[in-house]
């Protein structure tokens, strides 16, 4: 079997991809496969799968054109298949909107949210886009007119705006039916931010989390019933806020990332699992 480890792609996490796609591909070939990298860009976002020979694409793409169904899309059409889940719940999953009403008819608690500036309630609040991840181009607002300001940075996207809630940070795991479990977030800093996620030393890590057993539970189940009704496959990690003995769901990730300090890694840990098994 030939397998090609899709990386980069052309959104601000590129960087973050490459890097995935990297430990990736080491232990795939480390494993023995034969496997062979491509650098997904602008000028062969289709020529690299038309003209290139490969018998799995091994997805390891962050953010749109990538994560969100349309490279998916693509390689349904070429009759290619391809690791993780498919076209639709790829693209439901990214839209952090969508996915917080969906979140939220399935009983599972979600910060308060809001279509625009002028119907927020209270501040502080968090703005950032709906369909990125990484922490990239997160706003936390104390006021109108930060808010108004971090609208503005982002007006080329479409904005997600919620209650700002100062709890921990927690992710869960589900891979394929099973549960992985339930990881605590400690950033040195105070915001699980896009450095503090990818910088060697700056978090620390609770493997598994040392909750309340019924909100472990209850925060494994509401990963797995997002997993589930969204059709996803393979590995998805879906992100919490615990405040108060509450848990708060954040979004779903349907291509985590598997750099050294990646948490999807650490999750499968909690099962037994390994980076190369």
């Amino acid at each position: 079997m030939r397998i090609a480890v899709v990386m980069g792609g052309i959104t601000s996490e590129r960087e973050v991809s490459l890097r995935s796609g990297q430990a990736v591909l080491d232990s795939l070939i480390g494993q023995g496969y034969n496997a062979f990298k491509i650098d997904l860009t602008h000028e062969n976002m289709v020529s690299a799968f038309t003209e290139n020979q490969f018998d799995l694409a091994y997805l390891v793409l962050h953010g749109e054109y990538g994560e969100d169904g349309r490279v998916q899309g693509l390689l349904d059409m070429l009759g290619k298949k391809y690791t993780g889940s498919g076209m639709t719940g790829s693209a439901v999953a990214m839209d952090k909107i969508l996915t917080k009403i969906i979140a939220k008819d399935l009983g599972i608690r979600i910060p308060k949210t809001y279509e625009k500036v002028k119907d927020v309630k209270g501040y502080p609040v968090v703005i950032k886009p709906a369909k990125e991840g990484s922490s990239v181009g997160l706003y936390i607002c104390e006021n109108e007119n930060e808010a108004n300001l971090a609208m503005e940075n982002l007006k080329n996207k479409e904005p997600l705006i919620e209650e700002y809630i100062k709890g921990e940070e927690l992710t869960a795991g589900i891979l394929g039916s099973e549960k992985l479990g339930v990881v605590r977030i400690k950033p040195k800093s105070g915001l699980y931010d896009y450095e503090s996620k990818y910088t060697v030393g700056m978090t620390e890590y609770e493997c598994p989390a040392q909750i309340d057993l019924k909100i472990y539970e209850e925060v494994l189940e509401w990963a797995k019933k997002i997993h589930d009704k969204l059709g996803l496959l393979g590995v998805t990690r879906s992100d919490f806020l615990l405040k108060d003995g509450k848990a708060y769901f954040l979004e779903v990730n349907t291509c985590p990332g598997m750099t050294v300090t990646s948490l999807a890694p650490k999750l499968a840990g909690l099962k037994g699992y390994t980076f190369d098994t």
